[in-house]
């Protein structure tokens, strides 16, 4: 989508921003860090003035290649990601579409646990980013005890986030747990992190204090720029794509420092600003223009990414879920990003439901099946079996037929039969399939549970959380 030139031309920009009009960094071991790498600090207002050339040594050191592992090996996920984006859940709302009475409500550790079962058993999600919020617990436990409900209902890799410097150690320790060791971890690292940049151009004192945990402790972080066009970013897209740029390379300038090389993803959610509403609208053709942006300035600097899709403004799912879904997840899945965000989620990623988690899941699955396209090739194109049949023959009977059939997409929850045959069955629709999938994936799937001593570390960890200062 955009040239090379356009892409040194944002980069350009956003180097200006960032000397220029600089950004507010409200902690006090990013401040040193930066000021003694030669960062000129505001002392009174914690404005820091990033200067290019610390900008360039955090592009050229920062770590291009890792694993993100899981408890389950087969699970690990090589970044690169080789052909595909790794698929994931969306991320965090604190409410959920309740699969029984099928309205919106808080979101609870049972639905998280629920939750991770599902994404466990779904082959199309490659790792676990949770979708629910265990708001029943203590607001500062939320993040500890929901990261060990994730490690005990899944065995692919979890990503998650922290507030505090203090809830990154507990989330380290909880993965040093689950992986064996601190050196195990280290290489590969059984959570990652999501920290989001608060726009515009300002990096919250906890949120920071956590990035720098976790670069020491080698747990990939995803910079995450939420710039709104309109908002909180320039109406014009590139003006806030430029914006959004600005600050992520600003994350990974203070990952660099406290880390040399760390591992960091690339990440643009950024939504425009529906003018009438006052409302986001993810399932914008726009919102899918900038996450494009986003994965070619990272692959223009060689960084990993994570993008999203699967965006909606739909309270349910349905035709309008569908159709932006469709739109916004098809355009960002050919960007050639490494993760993508965002099944499961309705509303603008403002609450989540078990059965869109499904349906967006066979979505990916045509998706994928569509990129790969088809091959050309001698056996393929059956030149023998289209001289035998010939002229008003018919093929259906024929042995080459039964032998490449299975090679054709059948998709699990979409209704193919006759009018006559849908009629017949109660013409049940997609929600209703998925609804009785989605209790049936509950009642008997059940994920590798964790050793028992390891369960008993987490529970100690939780507990010494929990008696901490919020």
């Amino acid at each position: 989508m955009m040239s090379r030139s356009e892409k040194e031309q944002t980069h350009a920009a956003s180097l200006k921003i960032l000397e220029r009009s600089g950004a507010y960094v409200r902690s006090a071991t990013a401040l040193r860090l930066l000021k003694d790498a030669g960062a000129r600090v505001g002392e009174e207002d914690m404005r820091v003035y990033f200067p290019e050339s610390m900008v360039t040594d955090a592009l050229r050191s920062s770590s291009k290649e890792f694993v993100l592992g899981a408890r389950n090996p087969k699970h690990d996920l090589r970044i690169p990601a080789n052909g595909f984006p790794f698929l994931t859940t969306d991320g965090f709302p604190v409410a959920i579409r309740d699969s029984d009475t099928l309205v919106k409500r808080p979101s609870t550790r049972s639905d998280l646990e629920k939750w991770a079962k599902l994404a466990d058993s779904v082959s199309t999600v490659d790792f676990f980013w949770p979708s629910t919020t265990p708001t029943d617990l203590p607001t500062h436990l939320q993040l500890v005890g929901g990261l060990r409900t994730s490690y005990e209902n899944t065995e692919k890799h979890v990503q998650y986030q922290a507030f505090s410097g203090q809830e990154a150690r507990f989330e380290i320790e909880m993965a040093c747990a689950v992986a064996g060791d601190e050196a195990e971890n280290r290489r590969r690292p059984h959570f990652s992190s999501v920290q989001c940049i608060v726009a515009p151009l300002q990096y919250d004192g906890g949120s920071t204090d956590a990035v720098i945990e976790f670069a020491r402790a080698g747990i990939p972080v995803v910079a995450m720029s939420m710039v709104t066009p309109g908002m909180t970013g320039p109406a014009t897209l590139a003006g806030s794509v430029a914006l959004a740029n600005a600050e992520v390379l600003g994350s990974l300038v203070i990952s660099n420092l406290a880390n040399r090389g760390a591992r960091v993803f690339y990440c643009f959610v950024c939504t425009p600003l529906d003018m009438k509403f006052g409302t986001f609208a993810t399932g914008s053709p726009e919102y899918g223009v900038l996450g494009i942006a986003g994965s070619e300035m990272a692959r223009h600097y060689g960084l990993p990414s994570m993008m999203s899709g699967y965006g909606s403004s739909a309270k349910t799912p349905g035709v309008q879920a569908g159709f932006e879904k469709g739109i916004t997840t098809a355009a960002v899945a050919l960007s050639d990003c490494d993760l993508l965000t965002g099944i499961g989620s309705l509303n603008d990623a403002s609450y989540a439901s078990m059965e869109e988690l499904l349906i967006d899941a066979q979505m990916w699955e045509d998706i994928k099946r569509t990129w790969t396209g088809m091959e050309v090739n001698e056996s393929d194109l059956a030149l023998e079996v289209i001289e035998k049949v010939g002229p008003k023959g018919q093929y259906l009977s024929h042995p080459h037929t039964l032998a490449n059939y299975r090679k054709l997409h059948v998709p699990k929850y979409r209704d193919r039969s006759s009018y006559t045959a849908w009629e017949a069955s109660g013409k049940k629709d997609m929600l209703v399939t998925v609804q009785a999938e989605v209790k049936d994936i509950l009642a008997r799937h059940r994920p590798k549970p964790l050793d028992k001593d390891v369960e008993l570390k987490l529970a100690v960890i939780e507990k010494r959380a929990s008696k901490a200062v919020a």
